[in-house]
């Protein structure tokens, strides 16, 4: 018999989920000789002394070693590419721009399942639905097999096909549906339970009539839809409450009708219910959803469906943007602006950055919204290499944005964090039948607990940080490194018993309101009341029914979450982003101020905004007290400018750590000074560093950093491979864990 490699060595390429950057050459044996192996692919290889389950990435490959020297594959795993062409030269995209291994990556891309060789097969169930002969006959006709008929009843209720497992839940048995389907009354079907009832023919894509649009929405989806099937990107800027979702529906619904597909991003799995709800009423398409808040295998049903072509609308969060899809029409990023959208760890991808470079490849458009758009993407609308959409009023009962007030606390006495004389102003909102929104940026009961004799204070032993102090359940807690204490019952310095908490979070800010608002229900919304899978929902449920309320939470709050109720947002720590060592602190401070602000009159109440500061003349803060984003993004931007730093230039952070101080700075020292010869002669290339991370001391371990900044993006990325080469040959570099981060979000 001859083999299909018979005028080719029969040697496979395949990517491996290790931590280098090529990939590895495996020799088919005897019984796999004849079959095919499609590119992208999986199947299982041996590697050292484990067995590893890896990708297809080229077949007929000539080796650089002998063939004798080759392993053998273990087990071909699929018989069909489980990654097509475009998912694998997104792969190796995105392992060139992140200086990363293509194997890394592309485990990455698949569900936990898939990455330990499972089959992949989406979970299917047994649904039940009527024939049309069951639905013509009258189940009184059936005297001699009542439970039957009264089956049949059940089935002509529906249009859908309903579950097995609801039939059984009524009473039903499998033999009394089966002996249905032997009569010809009912069929059978098998489809995923995620689809619920939506994986059959409709005749329009559309559950609900679509919302009257006005001028400006109008004209935003007009430019949209007349560019589907071109690798566009648009910005859409748009007020808090100007109607971005129903324009992105809109849009959408104009996609579904082409027979594609739509991929939305969302920054928070919080925002994902709401988001979900929506868009089901709306459509009648298959819509599911992909976050970290699902179980594996409801994770690797949707990537199945959203690869298989048969999920209309997948709606996720930031490892959604390399899910695989049959069709992608459309991409959408809401809250474009968001830092959750950038991995922390092992590839650091900007998932809106990837969303756009999907784009250009797949030539589907992009669409960014956001009421208060990043700096880099407002730099990319200003040069003309997005299309800047633009929504200025908003939509609705209320059309006017709140106002917005300063509220000077220099020198007040504030009760927990509050001045007592916006707890009347909260009263009033309420009595009047409002609800009532208070941020604060921080969980816990309070940031640290202090002796009141001798100054000691709750510092984490494992980082330069403060252990806060929580209440529900008691105990100290390390934000940073999840160190987790006892509370202490007196001074370990001093052993006096006085411990005062020092500061306010959410916690004893929602005791604070419980206390002064006994007639109102009072709600805090951060990680940790919201963590349980469905408390959102429910949490949501509750505030929707518009019932006066005292809303306490984070910045959980803030993102893009409708509360028609909300006639008062109090900001009670406005001041955070003038004191952060990030370059990027006054960006961040002057959108969730924004963000925030525009959960209050959304509907037919008048909203107001009043926000605690101390600094309440500072010409930024009253930019955004204006509404004035615009003004305030150009200020920046030109401070930016001035120092030449993004998006007037291209970074990264070389990041390094170990348990000894020196050993980091010895090991990044020696990198920089053997790099020198090459770097200094890269053409505006500038290398700083090694210096300090903002918190240098982080799990027990000494954090150090290198800085590269050029106006180019070539001669930074030459400059990356430099460093990265003298890294991996440095032979400190087994004793010291460090990692790249190109187009950092964030500087610690």
């Amino acid at each position: 018999m001859h083999s299909l490699f018979d005028d080719e060595p029969p040697v496979i390429r395949v990517a491996l989920p290790v931590p280098l950057t090529r990939c590895f050459d495996y020799i088919l044996p005897p019984n796999l000789q004849n079959t095919y192996l499609p590119l992208g692919a999986r199947v299982r290889v041996p590697y050292r002394n484990r067995t590893l389950v890896g990708v297809v990435m080229a077949r007929q490959v000539s080796p650089d070693i002998p063939l004798e020297k080759l392993k053998p594959l273990t087990e071909v795993i699929d018989d069909a590419s489980l990654l097509d062409d475009h998912q694998l030269a997104l792969a190796k995209w995105l392992a060139r721009y992140c200086h990363g291994p293509v194997g890394e990556v592309i485990s990455m891309m698949l569900p936990a399942p898939l990455r330990q060789g499972a089959a992949a097969h989406i979970q299917e169930e047994t649904y039940w639905m009527a024939t049309q002969s069951g639905r013509a006959l009258e189940p009184e006709k059936m005297h001699r097999a009542p439970k039957q008929a009264e089956l049949l009843r059940a089935l002509q209720k529906h249009q859908q096909p309903v579950a097995a497992t609801m039939l059984r839940s009524l009473g039903f048995t499998s033999t009394q549906m089966a002996a249905l389907e032997d009569k010809g009354l009912a069929e059978r079907y098998l489809q995923s339970r995620h689809l619920e009832g939506r994986d059959h023919e409709t005749p329009s894509v559309l559950a609900e009539i679509p919302l009257q649009l006005n001028d400006d929405q109008k004209h935003v989806v007009s430019e949209v839809t007349g560019q589907l099937g071109q690798s566009e990107v648009f910005l859409l800027e748009g007020v808090t409450g100007s109607g971005k979702t129903e324009v992105y529906l809109q849009v959408i619904e104009a996609v579904l009708k082409q027979g594609r597909q739509v991929l939305v991003l969302v920054p928070e799995i919080g925002l994902a219910p709401q988001t979900v709800n929506r868009f089901k009423k709306r459509f009648s398409v298959p819509v599911m959803t992909l976050h970290s808040g699902l179980n594996d295998k409801e994770r690797l049903d949707a990537w199945l469906l959203a690869r298989d072509g048969r999920a209309g609308v997948l709606i996720g969060t930031r490892s959604a943007a390399v899910t695989p899809f049959k069709d992608l029409g459309l991409i959408v990023v809401d809250e474009e602006h968001d830092a959750s959208y950038k991995q922390g760890d092992g590839i650091r991808y900007s998932a809106r950055d990837l969303a756009i470079v999907r784009g250009k490849m797949l030539s589907c458009p992009v669409v960014l919204g956001s009421a208060t758009p990043s700096l880099e993407t407002l730099h990319n609308a200003t040069e003309k290499r997005f299309q800047w959409l633009k929504l200025t009023q908003r939509v609705g009962s209320s059309v006017q944005l709140p106002d917005i007030y300063l509220h000077d606390i220099q020198n007040k006495k504030l009760t927990n964090g509050i001045d007592g004389g916006l707890l009347q102003v909260m009263r009033t909102h309420l009595e009047q039948g409002g609800q009532v929104l208070a941020f604060i940026n921080r969980r816990g009961f309070a940031p640290a607990l202090m002796c009141h004799d001798c100054g000691w204070v709750s510092d984490c032993p494992f980082c330069d940080a403060r252990m806060t102090l929580h209440r529900e359940p008691p105990r100290l807690h390390c934000h940073h490194c999840d160190s987790v204490s006892a509370i202490p019952h007196q001074c370990p310095k001093c052993f006096n018993s006085e411990l005062k908490p020092v500061g306010s979070g959410t916690e004893r800010m929602e005791e604070t309101l419980e206390q002064a608002f006994k007639d109102w229900p009072v709600f805090r919304v951060d990680r940790d009341t919201v963590s349980k899978k469905g408390m959102m929902e429910k949490l949501l449920a509750r505030v929707n029914t518009e019932e006066p309320c005292v809303l306490v939470g984070t910045q959980m709050l803030a993102k893009g979450h409708h509360f028609p109720g909300v006639s008062l947002v109090v900001v009670l720590d406005a001041d955070g982003g003038f004191y952060s060592s990030d370059f990027r602190g006054l960006e961040r401070m002057g959108q969730l101020l924004t963000q925030v602000a525009g959960r209050a009159g959304r509907e037919r109440r008048k909203g107001k905004v009043v926000v605690q500061t101390h600094r309440p003349d500072d010409p930024l803060l009253k930019l955004l007290a204006q509404h004035d984003y615009s003004e305030f993004s150009r200020c920046l931007l030109e401070e930016r400018k001035d120092t030449l730093l993004p998006p007037y230039s291209f970074m990264a952070i070389i990041r390094a750590e170990a348990n000894q101080s020196d050993l980091v700075s010895g090991f990044l020292t020696d990198v920089v000074q053997a790099a020198a010869p090459v770097t200094s002669q890269i053409e505006g290339l500038e290398v700083t560093g090694p210096v300090p991370s903002p918190m240098e001391r982080r799990f027990g371990r000494y954090h150090m950093q290198i800085w590269l900044i050029c106006d180019r993006r070539g001669p930074l990325h030459q400059g990356i491979s430099c460093l990265l080469e003298l890294i991996n040959r440095h032979p400190l570099q087994r004793k010291v864990r460090w990692s790249l981060d190109v187009d950092p979000q964030e500087l610690i």
